[in-house]
């Protein structure tokens, strides 16, 4: 299993220039995905934080066994770094200061309502949005795999099973407990919710 994997990884281990952007085309797009779902962050944060995992993982290449995926040993280094980043932003102070004009415009510019969205309409999206990121962070991270590339990414069950080293039926059956526990998360997240929308009441 994976033996395309530890072939590409000896490439670049090796020096093979060609290896490396094979590396690159293949998972920067997909670390994009993982870390915008998983996170909720602005593009550019994303884009630090893939590009932190990229570097890590060139740095660290030796580390890989080949015992699952390059992208399930990448998506391990970029939940690391998501981390890191959530755990230093809230030690950042939590304003900015108006005396300096591109700080004003920027603010400026965010408290005007986009365009093709009603205010309520873009909060509720938002909730959702945080709603989900939250219940796929709190499943077991093969589960969160697993449904983040049938759903998030489109992969067939096959394509799923070579990407986390199961047969299709293992990986049809990893992926019923992954909508039920995801299922059973999101649940809980609404009564939570209404239990605090109802100490308000």
């Amino acid at each position: 299993m994976y033996e395309s994997d530890r072939a590409l990884v000896a490439r670049m281990g090796a020096g093979e220039q060609r290896a490396f952007e094979e590396f690159f085309q293949a998972s920067a797009p997909r670390l994009v995905a993982y870390a915008s779902r998983r996170s909720g962050l602005d593009v550019a944060s994303v884009e630090d934080i893939v590009q932190n995992t990229l570097i890590k993982a060139v740095r660290n290449l030796a580390g890989y066994r080949g015992e699952a995926s390059l992208l399930t040993w990448l998506t391990q280094i970029c939940r690391h770094e998501l981390a890191d980043f959530s755990r230093k932003a809230a030690r950042r102070p939590g304003h900015d200061s108006l005396d300096e004009p591109d700080v004003v415009l920027r603010l400026s510019q965010q408290l005007l309502a986009p365009t093709q969205f009603e205010p309520a309409a873009a909060a509720d999206a938002e909730s959702y949005r945080g709603a989900v990121i939250r219940a796929l962070n709190s499943l077991p991270e093969r589960y969160a795999l697993a449904l983040e590339a049938k759903y998030g990414d489109g992969l067939s069950v096959d394509e799923i099973a070579h990407l986390l080293g199961l047969t299709s039926i293992a990986a049809q059956s990893l992926l019923a407990r992954a909508r039920e526990a995801f299922r059973e998360r999101w649940l809980e997240d609404s009564d939570d919710r209404l239990n605090g929308i109802a100490q308000y009441d």
